[in-house]
């Protein structure tokens, strides 16, 4: 069996946690792609070492409820100005509400046809468009 480092396994599951919306992770990894930044460049950006990367990405999301206090505590933990991380926080809510909105026509989204009937003309019986 081989015996991994504590930092392998942190990597590990901060690579698994990018998949799920309720962890740091999610976000920063959406924020590079929006951005076209680079792991290193979002790292030297928010102050963060290499080491402590995997810790950050391991950490939940802030909660809409308490956002302000759990950033705040995030930002201390990592030495992150809270106003930046807040900033990339809420640019990535944005990004998901736009992103989830139902849009007409996408998959899984049924559309109603109707008749639709034409304007009554003095003079002349309503006529449906599709005859």
């Amino acid at each position: 069996m081989k015996s991994d480092t504590e930092a392998d396994i942190l990597r590990r599951a901060a690579a698994r946690a990018r998949t799920r919306p309720e962890f740091m992770a999610r976000v920063l990894a959406i924020y590079q792609d929006i951005e076209g930044m680079t792991e290193a460049s979002l790292r030297e950006h928010l102050g963060v070492t290499v080491a402590d990367w995997p810790r950050l990405e391991l950490c939940l999301r802030p909660r809409a409820e308490a956002f302000l206090k759990d950033v705040t505590q995030i930002a201390q933990g990592f030495g992150i100005e809270r106003g930046t991380l807040a900033a990339i926080i809420r640019r990535i809510d944005a990004v998901e509400i736009v992103q989830r909105r139902e849009q007409p026509g996408r998959a899984g989204t049924l559309l109603a046809a109707r008749t639709r009937k034409r304007k009554r003309r003095p003079g002349r019986p309503e006529e449906s468009s599709d005859e």
